[in-house]
Formats: structure tokens, sequence, C-alpha cells
């Protein structure tokens, strides 16, 4: 269990790290994210209402599938720590700009 723990924090470390490398970027699924929320919004003022607030504020991340299968190979091919970081950086989009933005 511990090592479960452990795995996850560090993956979370890699995946942190590598968004404040580049603070303008952000990971294709918050991208994905934000452009649902978008809809959502859209949805709900054309039925005069709105989307909660707090669904605009930061949210838990989740590991994405790409940052483990990347620490995957990173271990098994014994790839440095700076091409791997860089090579999670280099997977960052973009930030979409919401018209309702909060």
């Amino acid at each position: 269990m511990c090592l479960t723990a452990m795995s996850y924090n560090l993956m979370r470390v890699f995946e942190e790290i590598s968004k404040t490398q580049q603070p303008e970027l952000i990971h294709p699924s918050d991208k994905k994210y934000s452009e649902a929320l978008e809809i959502r919004q859209q949805q709900a003022q054309k039925r005069d209402r709105f989307v909660n607030p707090l669904f605009f504020q930061a949210r838990i991340s989740r590991i994405s599938s790409y940052t483990i299968r990347a620490v995957q190979n990173a271990i098994i091919t014994g790839m440095s720590l700076q091409c791997f970081m860089s090579s999670l950086v280099a997977r960052l989009v973009s930030r979409p700009q919401l018209i309702g933005e909060h």
C-alpha cells in the first residue's frame, strides 16, 4: 500500500512540475475539461440557468494515462530525469480562453 501511495505521489510531482515549467500551458485533459465546461455554461445560459461557480475553480487533477505510460517507459528504457521531464512539458497545450471565465 505504501509503494502504491509513493508511486502515485511521485507521478503527481512529475506532472505538476512539468506544468510549472510552462505556466501558460496546461495538460490536454485540463483543456478538454475546460471546453466541456464551456459547453455546459452555454447550455445553461440558453435555459436561463448557470453552472455552479465551483466548477470554474481549480479542480483536483487526476494523473493522466500519458504520464503513467511515460513513467513506465522512462523506467524501462533508463531515460534520464531531464529527458523525461522535457517529454512531459512538450505534451502541454495552450490554455483555452473561456467566454464566461470566473
